[in-house]
């Protein structure tokens, strides 16, 4: 029974293994995602609580949580929000003027940051094992449809993105492609139905529909960039 037990064990780390491999890979590889650092993307759609109507768009400096947030919020103004994620420190423009309140500033930005939390959760979701806090286990294998997935239950308080990720992948063992995601707190599983090479040799999940139908999510830019300009995160 002992030694069933240490080979039952040794079964589930290599099986672990070889998913973490292969989620990796789908995406390009472990180091191009931690050399990558400029990211542009654009979002739209989503919940109906959203701080911003239509499309939003974000250029993040991954290494230093630098932001740039462009959108219209759902009062049919225009806003620029330029701070950073780790520290939710910034300044905020409202149809091209900067806010002088700072109450006011801190609030945007607070509102801003969670809608970039809630993007970059899908977006960047193949990623969400990555770091110290995050862990994952294979907890099976589920038939939907004709297809068979490996679920994986992964939980991160902090990924590389700021945000906190909790929920079910279910993956295709052979790609290593996420085909469906179930957060934990949600009422809707999000299928996946579009990737994109983004450059620097990675390629990211940019659809996503939920299982209600009432909306989908979509990234019509996203892209790797290896330069961009420091003013970018401090003029409007």
């Amino acid at each position: 029974m002992l030694l069933l037990g240490n080979i039952s064990t040794v079964f589930g780390q290599d099986l672990q293994s070889h998913i973490s491999d292969k989620l990796w890979e789908a995406i390009g590889g472990e180091d191009n995602w931690q050399h990558a650092r400029y990211f542009m993307f654009s979002c739209i759609g989503g919940p109906d609580d959203s701080f911003t109507q239509g499309k939003r768009t974000y250029l993040w400096d991954k290494q230093e949580g630098h932001c740039r947030f462009e959108g219209i919020t759902t009062d049919d103004e225009s806003v620029i929000a330029l701070f950073n994620l780790k520290t939710h420190t910034g300044s905020v423009y409202i149809n091209g003027e900067k806010l002088s309140n700072p109450k006011t500033s801190i609030d945007v930005i607070n509102e801003v940051s969670t809608e970039f939390e809630r993007d970059a959760s899908l977006l960047f979701l193949p990623t969400a094992i990555e770091g110290s806090r995050g862990s994952f286990m294979v907890t099976g294998e589920k038939l939907i449809g004709s297809q068979r997935f490996t679920v994986v239950d992964v939980k991160n308080h902090k990924t590389s993105f700021e945000a906190s990720v909790d929920g079910q992948l279910f993956v295709d063992a052979q790609t290593g492609r996420i085909q469906q995601w179930l957060p934990h707190q949600g009422k809707n599983k999000f299928a996946v139905s579009g990737f994109k090479d983004i450059g620097s040799g990675l390629i990211l999940p940019t659809q996503f529909t939920a299982s209600d139908t009432t909306h989908s999510i979509t990234y019509p830019l996203a892209a790797a960039l290896v330069n961009i300009e420091p003013q970018k995160f401090s003029t409007p």
